[in-house]
């Protein structure tokens, strides 16, 4: 199924995300961080911190919560073609504890290119913005997604 061009120009809704101590915890741990800023609130407050600092993509487990701000889902493409092909994040200040969020979801970009195994690829960038309640840039994560020519052919 070919890319929906009117996502394109669609415009998607902010979304709030509160920075919990719990999920900064349960996130760690998922992980295997052992550092005690993510888990202790004193040794964070040692090293500088406010609170509790969440590991650094944090922010990736909300992007799917409300399929109304999330591009992904709107695309048009069809599941059994479409890849995760990159990720990316850029950090411009602390996450801890107890911030307020407000995220944003853009398509940044799109293009095509001939796939190795014939037919086109197509390629978007997805880029989220995450502002504190101040309104600076805490963190700007893009990812890129592609849905293949072709579905995989089954084994």
């Amino acid at each position: 199924m070919p890319l929906d061009k009117n996502v394109l120009e669609r415009t998607f809704p902010e979304f709030e995300l509160r920075v919990e101590r719990g999920k900064i915890r349960e996130y760690a741990l998922v992980l295997g961080l052992t550092d005690p800023v993510h888990t202790d609130v004193e040794a964070a407050r040692a090293a500088g911190f406010d609170d509790l600092l969440a590991p650094p993509t944090f922010v990736r487990q909300f992007w799917h919560e409300n399929p109304g701000n999330d591009p992904m889902p709107h695309l048009g493409y069809d599941p059994k073609r479409r890849l995760h092909g990159e990720q990316e994040f850029e950090y411009h200040k602390p996450l801890v504890a107890g911030m307020n969020l407000k995220g944003r979801n853009i398509i940044i970009s799109t293009r095509e290119k001939e796939g190795r195994r014939g037919g086109m690829m197509t390629f978007v960038v997805i880029e989220t913005k995450f502002v504190d309640e101040a309104g600076e840039l805490v963190q700007v994560a893009r990812r890129t997604l592609i849905e293949t020519a072709a579905p995989p052919k089954e084994a």
